[in-house]
């Protein structure tokens, strides 16, 4: 079944039977297969975070020319025009494009080793993957206002979600608009892929953490040594 959603030319039935060594005739595997399909109603296609990824890269470009970079490698210069649009966005160049994508793919593919992001939407997966790419390039939204210590401390529990929303950090009004998602629903999926981030760069030297496969995967040149990237710390997430 697997074979024949992904495969361009899936083995047939007669070649399961070989490789079972006849264990099982070609009537039983069909049967079981059409037995399968009943159990999952035929519901055999589904969403992975992705699918979301060149959506919500886009929104990032495009909100790119309002945000502001505090690293070399990510620095942000365009005009404005955050419309997205079919044609080039303005934003960052191509190589910073491809920088963050990179960026994102590390991500995602660590987030496959956290159970507790399964049960997420994987559209929220994807964004808090932009997210932290972001926070990672040191990509951040310049905000419309800019909030003192004193106002932090003296502001009420009701009213930190507003504030939280006009500091911005490393997200933006257009992605927000774009993925569906503000900042307070990105904060615990973000810090999740935080943490696989922090044990992938930790358990590289060793090579015994499990994740350790996908960071030598992508330290190489042909992911940009995106897994080499400095891993910034939690309170730099910009979250409350």
């Amino acid at each position: 079944i697997a074979s024949k959603l992904v495969e361009i030319t899936p083995p047939e039935a007669d070649d399961y039977v070989y490789i079972s060594d006849k264990t099982y005739t070609r009537k039983e595997i069909l049967d079981m297969e059409a037995t399968v399909c009943k159990a999952l109603k035929f519901n055999l296609n589904f969403r992975t975070p992705y699918h979301y990824v060149d959506r919500f890269l886009r929104a990032s470009y495009a909100s790119s020319e309002n945000s502001t970079s505090i690293s070399s490698t990510a620095s942000l210069h365009s005009s404005h025009g955050a419309a997205m649009g079919s044609g080039n966005v303005s934003g960052m160049n191509n190589a910073n494009n491809a920088l963050i994508k990179k960026l994102v793919f590390y991500l995602l593919d660590l987030a496959v080793l956290e159970y507790k992001l399964v049960s997420k939407p994987p559209s929220l997966v994807a964004a808090s993957a932009v997210y932290l790419a972001r926070a990672t390039l040191g990509i951040r939204q310049t905000p419309a206002t800019t909030a003192t210590s004193t106002q932090l401390f003296e502001s009420n529990s009701s009213s930190l979600p507003g504030l939280q929303r006009a500091i911005k950090g490393h997200w933006s009004k257009t992605l927000e608009y774009y993925t569906g998602y503000d900042i307070w629903d990105l904060e615990e999926p973000v810090k999740l892929l935080h943490r696989l981030q922090e044990t992938a760069e930790d358990g590289s030297s060793d090579g015994t953490d499990a994740s350790s496969s996908i960071f030598n995967k992508h330290k190489g040149s042909k992911c940009k040594r995106v897994a080499l990237k400095t891993v910034v710390n939690e309170a730099e997430l910009g979250f409350l």
